[in-house]
């Protein structure tokens, strides 16, 4: 799945392939299937979701 993220150290905006998403069973965030780096600054697992991410996260929670 592509999901729209941003850099939490650069603030780069980017589409990711993520892999399959899940939910955490304990805290309920949610966890890819790969490892994300950012492509602007190259640092790993630092993403968030930006409005068009959540929207795209809704829409898959809603489908499963």
């Amino acid at each position: 799945m592509i999901v729209n993220l941003k850099c939490e150290e650069c603030r780069f905006i980017y589409d990711a392939e993520v892999g399959e998403p899940r939910m955490d069973d304990d805290s309920g965030s949610l966890l890819w299937e790969h490892s994300i780096i950012c492509p602007n600054c190259k640092a790993v697992d630092k993403d968030l979701l930006t409005e068009i991410g959540q929207s795209q996260m809704t829409e898959w929670f809603f489908s499963i």
